[in-house]
């Protein structure tokens, strides 16, 4: 014969353990390569590696490779490798839900689904960005860099269940990975038990616009930066046999409407929280407790979160600016005056000093606890109003003495009397006034200076919206703008927030700021 019939054929097959041999390494190898010319309508090579259960190998390497030459005429091409699982691999149900890998078909994305220990509070922190520059004459000129806050949220885990000792492992796998983040400072609890089916979870007097849309899809308009309008709104149903999320249709005070039916049953007191989209960019700081239980802080960033009703806000409004009420005396108010000197002369004889910054620069430190959902709906409607360093308002100083008008005066009066000790030296700069009166009612005005005369005269700027009665107090104020982009809320509880500032004293407009143009 003068042609071979047999192109090319290789097949190699390593040794194979017998079940009670002990090998250091094992080495499998298979390779399949079909022949020029070679017509063939399937080509499916498939390899099992898989060792045999009393074989002791230190090292198993198993290798395939199938590749097809271009004579080869395939409409079809499968190549399938099986691998048998180690028992180790094999994840229970309750591991799944645990790290929440699947939350429904069409997203895979993790679920942080770890209760929050009310023990520490949540801290809510909101980044806005502002440059600020001083100018000669004293005053600032401030400029927006971010209309809309960041909005970052700080877990404590650990004290409540012994799950949450696999908050590491969960992120190790969501690390810098989008994932849905529940908000514990809104949950609400079921008032009924819910059975499998239910169209609708009946839960306490909630406000709809806490189960907001899951993203936020932000755009600069007319009217200001809209984009929180969203139709997806999901919720995470925490229940002590596990936790299960739902996507809402439609929320009412106390109903929330699904769009599927529930999953599973839902006992009576179970936990309902909005969910957002966000990102774990910090590693968390774990520590071990016990085996199987590790406690810790958990730092994510969220979708920022829909501005407030800015019709919800009734602060009183003085020369145009909001007036704040003053913080909580109770814990530790502190007013710290600074300034900057510069020596041009270093001679010890008779240095030659100057003042680079000759204005006030005072800043003031206040702790707000607002208590009821009203309230820190109000307060945060006092934050997105400031947008951090941007714009001012007026607050109680608490450096000058308390006055106290010893005579009524008529709303046509120009200035007040009133009593104190060493008035003009703590009066003496223009400012705004808080005046309460015996009845429980106040009022604001503008001050100009305080002078001796009969006791003391302090001269108004403003004119009085009613008659001031004898006995009334007057408290100076002090127009502030924020020290800082980012503010801190503490939740205590879901109704109980604390917020501590420090607000910056603004100098008093000099200048052209002082000169109003008139068209002719």
């Amino acid at each position: 014969m003068t042609e071979r019939l047999v192109a090319e054929q290789i097949s190699e097959l390593g040794s194979a353990p017998v079940p009670g041999s002990g090998l250091a390494a094992l080495q499998g190898e298979v390779i399949s390569r079909a022949s020029f010319g070679a017509g063939v309508t399937t080509l499916s090579p498939e390899t099992a590696s898989s060792p045999l259960p009393p074989g002791l190998a230190a090292r198993l390497l198993a290798e395939s490779l199938a590749g097809s030459w271009p004579p080869i005429e395939a409409p079809a091409l499968w190549i399938e490798v099986l691998r048998r699982d180690t028992a180790s691999s094999a994840l229970v149900a309750t591991g799944m839900e645990v790290f929440g890998d699947q939350p429904w078909p069409d997203a895979p994305r993790g679920v942080f689904a770890f209760r929050h220990d009310w023990a520490e509070p949540l801290v809510e922190r909101l980044e806005w960005q502002t440059a600020v520059t001083r100018l000669a004459s004293g005053n600032e000129s401030r400029h927006a860099l971010r209309r809309v806050p960041r909005r970052l949220l700080t877990y404590q885990v650990g004290h409540a269940r012994q799950a949450d000792a696999l908050v590491a492992d969960w992120l190790a796998d969501h690390l810098g990975q989008k994932a849905l983040w529940p908000l514990p400072q809104y949950a609400v609890p079921l008032t009924a038990a819910c059975a499998r089916g239910a169209e609708a979870l009946p839960v306490t007097a909630t406000d709809a616009a806490r189960f907001g849309p899951l993203a936020a899809d932000l755009r600069l308009r007319f009217y200001g930066v809209r984009g929180w309008d969203g139709d997806e709104r999901w919720i995470l149903i925490i229940a002590l046999d596990g936790w299960q999320i739902a996507q809402l249709s439609d929320v009412e005070s106390d109903l929330l409407w699904l769009t599927q039916p529930l999953a599973r049953a839902a006992a009576v007191g179970s936990t309902v929280m909005p969910l957002v989209w966000g990102k774990a960019l910090e590693p968390a700081d774990l520590t071990q407790w016990v085996p199987g239980m590790a406690g810790g802080s958990v730092h994510a960033q969220l979708q920022p979160a829909p501005p407030p009703d800015p019709d919800f806000l009734g602060d009183p409004w003085l020369d145009g600016l909001p007036v704040w009420p003053d913080g909580n005396w109770r814990e530790d108010p502190a007013a710290t005056a600074q300034a900057t000197i510069t020596r041009q002369d270093l001679s010890p004889a008779d240095p030659w000093v100057r003042r680079d910054d000759p204005w006030p620069t005072t800043t003031f430190q206040r702790r707000y606890l607002a208590a009821g959902a009203e309230e820190i709906e109000r307060w945060r409607a006092r934050l997105w109003r400031t947008q951090g360093r941007l714009k001012a308002f007026w607050l109680p100083d608490g450096l000058a003495p308390v006055l106290r008008v010893t005579a009524e005066a008529d709303p046509e009066d120009g200035f007040l009397r009133v009593t104190g000790e060493d008035i003009s030296a703590f009066w003496h700069r223009p400012a705004g006034a808080l005046i309460l009166h015996p009845d429980g009612s106040r009022q604001h005005a503008l001050t100009a200076t305080c002078h001796r005369d009969q006791g003391g005269v302090l001269v108004l700027r403003s004119g009085l919206e009613a008659p001031v009665p004898a006995g009334s107090r007057v408290l100076r104020l002090a127009r502030c703008r924020l020290d800082h982009d980012a503010v801190e809320l503490h939740w205590h509880t879901p109704t109980l927030v604390e917020i501590a500032i420090t607000a910056r004293q603004l100098p008093e407009p000099r200048g052209n700021d002082r000169v109003l143009y008139v068209g002719y």
